[in-house]
């Protein structure tokens, strides 16, 4: 997940999705445009959805855009890209821990957006909480992320195999926390409200991804994986096509090389 270069080559859906939202769900955050508002977007990667898609649709009146990720490397790649912007900075954060008192982070936001992040964290209280605290008084936040989708059952799949086990022991920190829940919007509803959000609305989004190639499934595999770093280079491939064969054994296959991904979205708005 650390490989920022060949995470932004190949985060179409991720890409797609957040377009989406914000076309569909954007209506509900509250801008001012009578007054500078701030914006943190969790999870922002290597930042190409925060300025292709994020920076357009705010108030050309905004005082300044945080994009926040766990990843320092995905933060370098997004400083290095995208550091000639007035008004945009980039900053490490781990949404579930503790939040540095530190500027950019010291003041709150008026707006938070995160796309694609939280279905990564398992400490969904913390996570939720944390946001809460970051947003000003009446601030709003608009989040996205999978509750649903294959790929974490093949995760769970192969950590069970003798050959992946060893690589993959921790694979749990890679499954969203409602893969296997029957309720999950009710679920994250009830968490929002408990840390005390308010005019909360969850929509359950049933979506599909279409690969059009073994291959761009595969470039997409070692994009996000999370396990390759930790398996000998000279086992990659062979880790690629164990996935693959997953991939058939799910029935995903539409023809001989298009892949059908089915996932449940999870779009979630709340007011301070």
């Amino acid at each position: 997940m650390n490989k920022a270069y060949l995470y932004q080559k190949a985060n179409s859906l991720q890409r797609r999705d957040a377009k989406e939202v914000l076309e569909e769900f954007g209506h509900l955050m509250q801008w001012h445009v009578d007054r500078e508002e701030s914006i943190l977007d969790v999870g922002c990667g290597s930042g190409d959805v925060l300025v292709d898609y994020l920076l357009p649709a705010l108030p050309k009146t905004y005082s300044r855009v945080v994009g926040a990720d766990i990843s320092e490397q995905m933060v370098r790649y997004a400083r290095d890209t995208y550091g000639h912007l007035k008004r945009v900075s980039f900053t490490t954060l781990d949404i579930e821990g503790e939040i540095p008192p530190e500027m950019p982070l010291s003041e709150p936001f008026n707006h938070i957006t995160s796309f694609y992040c939280l279905h990564w964290v398992q400490d969904q209280k913390s996570a939720v909480q944390n946001i809460y605290n970051l947003l000003a008084d009446d601030g709003d936040c608009l989040l996205a992320f999978l509750a649903n989708m294959p790929i974490f059952e093949i995760y769970e799949q192969m950590a069970r195999s003798i050959k992946w086990a060893p690589y993959m022991k921790d694979v749990h920190k890679f499954v969203s926390p409602y893969q296997h829940s029957e309720k999950p919007a009710e679920e994250f509803w009830d968490l929002m409200y408990s840390v005390g959000f308010t005019e909360i609305r969850i929509e359950l989004k049933d979506n599909f991804f279409a690969y059009e190639g073994i291959d761009i499934l595969k470039k997409s595999v070692r994009a996000i994986n999370p396990f390759l770093e930790r398996i000998p280079v000279t086992m990659h491939e062979s880790f690629l096509n164990d996935y693959v064969s997953w991939v058939a054994r799910m029935s995903l296959f539409e023809g001989e090389n298009r892949i059908i991904t089915p996932y449940k979205l999870l779009v979630a708005y709340g007011r301070k």
